[in-house]
């Protein structure tokens, strides 16, 4: 079992209304929340978005884009705008249930009960409004490039189409811009940020964890380059080094993950996560003593879970011949 991390923030949840129109600034960085000012436009089409009275909108953003093109929030409004209308849903049927098992699915039943099909809604994003979103962003990036909200709105989107190659060379940018202006940035509504090192390792993070969950080779290929740009940042981040590790893995690349996992466990000899990718690369690798080793130091964690799966897997290290 490859053991990876996600951190979970509350920012994180959603960027496509709640991130991008606003975030608490307890959550932008440490330390005391700063007070912020944003226009009477801003204040006021955020009550259109909650309204959902999209026509109302478009002509609130219309008037105010004469006007107030120097107005950050202008930008960040319209790419909201365009990411809302981009989000739908469509109804699917299929002879087997959706591969998400957390998915509602309707069974359809034959006249003897059997089940044949099953019907359930997938989320889909509209290519034209999606692109829309976008151009917007990427407006609002180019004008201020100090607001990290909207270069991570442009990341998210680009997840949630798939655009893994852009999706990564975006976070490699985010990276670059930030060792360049030394982690000084800004985030909704002009907040400036805390802690933007943090911010940037954190919100990566997630990023990684959303590649590894892609799970194909086109997202699985970008975690070393982020990988690698953070460790320019602090070469002994122990999180960084064990997600290189785990990209090898889940190419079965044992022996080249073993290296990256060795480095980490040097670093932190308590990380439960490192101590259980060892065994398992061992276990694949068939070397039983190294993987025995490993998942028994696993058993003597404080956490139940990791128990359980040490004694599961040594059960396995055990038929290793």
């Amino acid at each position: 079992m490859i053991l990876g991390r996600i951190n979970k923030r509350i920012w994180f949840l959603c960027y496509c209304l709640v991130c991008l129109v606003g975030v608490n600034a307890q959550t932008a960085g440490s330390g005391e929340p700063t007070e912020v000012r944003v226009s009477d436009d801003y204040l006021a089409f955020v009550k259109l978005l909650r309204s959902k009275d999209t026509a109302a909108q478009l002509m609130f953003l219309s008037k105010w884009e004469k006007y107030g093109t120097n107005d950050p929030e202008l930008y960040v409004s319209y790419a909201n705008y365009h990411m809302n209308l981009a989000k739908k849903e469509v109804i699917q049927m299929s002879t087997t249930p959706p591969k998400d098992g957390n998915q509602e699915a309707y069974a359809i039943n034959d006249s003897l009960g059997n089940t044949v099909g099953y019907m359930f809604s997938i989320p889909m994003m509209d290519p034209i409004q999606s692109e829309l979103s976008l151009v917007w962003l990427d407006r609002g990036i180019a004008k201020f490039p100090r607001r990290l909200d909207l270069l991570f709105g442009k990341v998210y989107l680009l997840g949630q189409l798939h655009r893994y190659d852009s999706f990564g060379a975006t976070i490699l940018q985010a990276i670059e811009k930030s060792v360049a202006t030394e982690h000084q940035w800004l985030w909704s509504k002009g907040l400036e940020m805390q802690d933007g090192q943090q911010f940037l390792f954190s919100n990566c993070q997630d990023y990684i964890a959303n590649l590894f969950n892609a799970d194909d080779s086109v997202s699985l290929s970008w975690i070393a380059p982020i990988s690698l740009a953070l460790l320019e940042i602090d070469p002994k981040n122990v999180p960084c080094i064990s997600n290189l590790a785990v990209s090898h893995m889940m190419l079965n690349q044992w022996d080249e993950a073993i290296p990256f996992l060795v480095k980490a466990r040097e670093l932190d000899t308590q990380d439960e996560i490192v101590i259980s990718n060892l065994g398992y690369c061992y276990l694949q690798l068939k070397n039983k003593p190294q993987a025995s080793r490993y998942y028994k130091l696993l058993k003597k964690s404080k956490n139940k879970d990791y128990r359980v799966m040490a004694d599961e897997m040594l059960k396995l290290v055990k038929r290793i011949k």
